[in-house]
């Protein structure tokens, strides 16, 4: 039962460890490019040794790699739990936008996953731009879903549709990105959400 205890307690002492790391590593690719950031810059932040984070992270593209996956994990949690509420597809749809907005705006490990997409290495930057790809299939289903229970009322093709509601968050997002780090991100959306409105039902 001791033996039982101590494995537990070295595998919750191991999660905590590796989160710690995951975060430092936000913060650190927060700061600066993925190919100037050192993993000693990492483990610094985290005031964990260095040794302990080549035990659970074998180079850079491995760290960056499980920020992403974090990342993407976060924003997808946001989705889903949108995507089950009550409501009408087009609410649901602009309650989206909302979440992930809030999301990114105070979320050091998400904004790091954003930064990275920019300089990261070829073969990284495919797992980087998953989320938005699964965001915009979401918006369409949305988008279709309302067009059944008459809360879109546009007569556009819903890919179409769903393309210009991406292209409106993307906009928003780099340019609060380029100005304040994000903070305006929930401002920027919630003024552009009239004009969705008016785009998905222009009737209502």
């Amino acid at each position: 039962m001791n033996r039982v205890g101590e494995v537990r307690r070295k595998q919750q002492r191991g999660i905590r460890t590796r989160m710690a790391l995951l975060e430092a590593a936000g913060r650190v690719f927060s700061r600066m490019e993925y190919d100037k950031a050192k993993l000693k810059d990492i483990s610094d932040d985290a005031g964990i040794s260095l040794g302990s984070l080549y035990f659970h992270f074998g180079n850079k593209d491995d760290v960056a790699a499980a920020v992403l996956d974090a990342q993407q994990e976060r924003m997808t949690e946001v989705l889903s739990s949108v995507v089950e509420t009550e409501g009408s597809s087009l609410g649901r749809l602009l309650d989206l936008l909302d979440g992930v907005a809030e999301l990114i705006s105070a979320d050091a490990l998400v904004q790091a996953g954003i930064r990275l997409v920019g300089s990261l290495p070829d073969e990284l930057k495919d797992r980087g731009y998953g989320f938005y790809e699964e965001w915009q299939r979401v918006a369409e289903t949305l988008i279709r879903e309302g067009l059944e229970d008459g809360s879109v009322t546009s007569t556009a093709p819903a890919p179409e549709l769903a393309e210009v509601v991406h292209e409106t968050f993307i906009g928003a997002q780099v340019l609060s990105g380029m100005m304040d780090g994000w903070q305006t991100l929930p401002a920027r959306i919630e003024r552009a959400r009239p004009r969705l409105e008016a785009l998905l039902a222009p009737e209502a």
